[in-house]
């Protein structure tokens, strides 16, 4: 059954942006593969063609979505902004890792489009803000090299390796099955730990 609005209830938010975070919650629910424009047609209070107002596709629903998820990941880099370099190469992993647990639907999006091509990513739209990740990774790297703290690693590589020990243990520590997040605190504490103990060696001066 379709979810009720009552956490959307918003009036003097736009149409647009009430979809958008519909959408994510149905993902973070049901996957990707889940999402259904009429379910979310259906919560907004529109009816179907209204929403291809706004989005002509499912496809571009899922692009304006991962986007999105890229303003909000560059806001939760630039809060690392003033931490000593090494300090905030590391805080990156919890801070993502509470950023997933707390847009799951995000998560389960980038889950999903990670073995798609280039040319079939949802993400391919996204390269300038992704462009503005990596700058921001590599001036902390470059910072930790001139200090002595941190080595020569390409910040691009560096993103890749983040990925791989934050939001990947989040998903085969849940459900695996069904593609669900792990939610007990405490092995995603765990996960933390364990993900800032291999950021730290990967990072660390040889």
């Amino acid at each position: 059954m379709p979810h009720k609005r009552k956490n959307f209830t918003n009036e003097a938010r736009k149409t647009r942006d009430l979809i958008l975070d519909i959408a994510e919650v149905e993902i973070a629910e049901k996957g990707v593969e889940g999402l259904r424009l009429r379910d979310i047609a259906d919560q907004v209070g529109i009816q179907l063609p209204s929403l291809y107002a706004h989005f002509a596709s499912r496809k571009e629903l899922l692009e304006a979505l991962a986007d999105q998820l890229m303003d909000e990941l560059i806001a939760v880099y630039e809060q690392l902004d003033g931490l000593p370099p090494r300090e905030a190469l590391l805080a990156s992993a919890d801070r993502t890792i509470d950023f997933y647990v707390a847009k799951r639907g995000y998560a389960r999006l980038l889950l999903a489009d990670f073995p798609a091509p280039y040319d079939h990513s949802i993400f391919n739209k996204t390269n300038v803000k992704i462009g503005r990740v990596i700058k921001i990774i590599n001036q902390s790297i470059q910072q930790g090299i001139a200090e002595g703290t941190v080595r020569d690693i390409p910040p691009d590589l560096f993103l890749s390796f983040r990925m791989g020990v934050t939001l990947f243990p989040l998903f085969m520590r849940g459900n695996s099955e069904q593609k669900e997040m792990v939610r007990d605190p405490e092995v995603i504490e765990r996960i933390k730990r364990e993900s800032n103990r291999l950021l730290s060696l990967y990072i660390t001066p040889s």
